[in-house]
């Protein structure tokens, strides 16, 4: 009888033990968790702080890395902390190279939702339209991406870094090579990052094996992409840049100066139609009083207008002019005299004062 009642009293010895413990376990995990959780971060008793700051995450960067530079920029108090939290949420699974937008103030859970989502993730982003000049790239970046248009612009003229993005040795800048599309980054840019970003969508986008196939023709790469800057400010109409195409190929071969607005708004830096007096202004690019091709492209062209400068469709027109009917295209003709009677349907258009081709 006696080892019965010592063994039910070991019995509930036991059991009385185990109900402390187990709840005493769960109530310190659980503090334990709320404090690595929720540990608040840096004291918000500084009113001179930033509310926000920018954390670049590179790419397979370890949550070691992503403390330390929290820590440096003043995010959090302690690493070892936060990257306790990190372990306890399993974080590293899910962390992403990328730009974050980090708000001061936080607890270590809400920076390890903010780090691995994408909530406050950066996109940087710049479109380039087809016909974009190199200014109106420069101009763009400083606007969507914060880069100093003057440092796009020292970038896209350095010729020794432009033969290494392997531009043609004749390219001064990187007019004509900086392709025209919606680009997205997750990390900032510089003026040399971003140029190369554009022309590298270039040789993506335009082989090299097209480039010289009108070698048979006389032309050189680059003298390809002229045309087809050319060909781009004149039209928009992917079917139609063919016909231009093929009009200024047979202005080309037989001597006939090629008569290129576009062209002569490059020269002047024109953003509007020209004028008669705007033709007798000389510049290097003015293809009205010069023979031969301009000395480099006056526009970003899109693969269309390259593909239909290396392949412009035979015929024989010689002039074209642009219909004023919301078309976005031209009436074409193979003398003078068509050319006038095309322009008498426009009359409407020259009395606005602008000049057809």
């Amino acid at each position: 009888m006696k080892k019965v009642y010592h063994h039910i009293r070991r019995a509930s010895h036991k059991r009385h033990f185990w109900w402390i413990i187990i709840p005493s376990l769960v109530l310190v995990t659980a503090l334990y968790s709320l404090f690595f959780l929720n540990n608040p971060e840096e004291p918000k008793s500084n009113p001179t702080a930033p509310k926000e700051t920018m954390l670049i995450v590179p790419e397979n960067a370890t949550m070691q890395q992503v403390a330390d530079s929290l820590k440096q920029q003043g995010i959090i108090r302690s690493e070892i902390t936060f990257r306790t939290a990190a372990k306890m949420i399993r974080a590293g699974h899910n962390l992403h190279g990328g730009t974050f937008q980090i708000h001061r103030g936080l607890n270590n859970l809400q920076l390890l939702q903010d780090l691995i989502g994408d909530k406050y993730q950066i996109i940087f982003q710049l479109s380039i339209p087809e016909g974009f000049r190199m200014k109106d790239v420069a101009e763009a970046a400083e606007a969507s991406l914060a880069i100093s248009k003057y440092e796009f612009i020292q970038a896209a003229s350095d010729t020794a870094y432009l033969h290494w993005l392997r531009l043609p040795n004749e390219a001064k800048t990187a007019e004509g090579f900086l392709y025209p599309d919606t680009y997205k980054w997750l990390y900032p840019l510089n003026g040399r990052t971003l140029v190369q970003a554009l022309t590298t969508r270039f040789h993506q986008m335009v082989p090299d094996t097209l480039l010289a196939q009108a070698a048979s023709r006389g032309l050189t790469p680059y003298q390809v992409v002229v045309v087809a800057s050319i060909v781009e400010g004149e039209t928009k109409n992917d079917t139609e840049k063919y016909l231009v195409a093929g009009v200024y190929e047979n202005r080309y071969h037989i001597g006939m100066k090629l008569q290129a607005d576009p062209t002569v708004q490059y020269g002047l830096q024109l953003d509007r139609a020209i004028t008669h007096s705007d033709i007798m202004k000389p510049t290097p690019y003015n293809t009205y009083l010069k023979y031969g091709l301009p000395p480099g492209p006056i526009n970003n062209p899109n693969f269309e207008s390259i593909h239909a400068a290396v392949y412009p469709k035979e015929s024989n027109y010689l002039f074209f002019v642009a219909k004023r009917d919301r078309s976005h295209t031209h009436f074409f003709s193979e003398t003078y005299a068509g050319h006038l009677q095309n322009i008498r349907k426009e009359e409407h258009n020259i009395a606005s004062g602008g000049r057809e081709r």
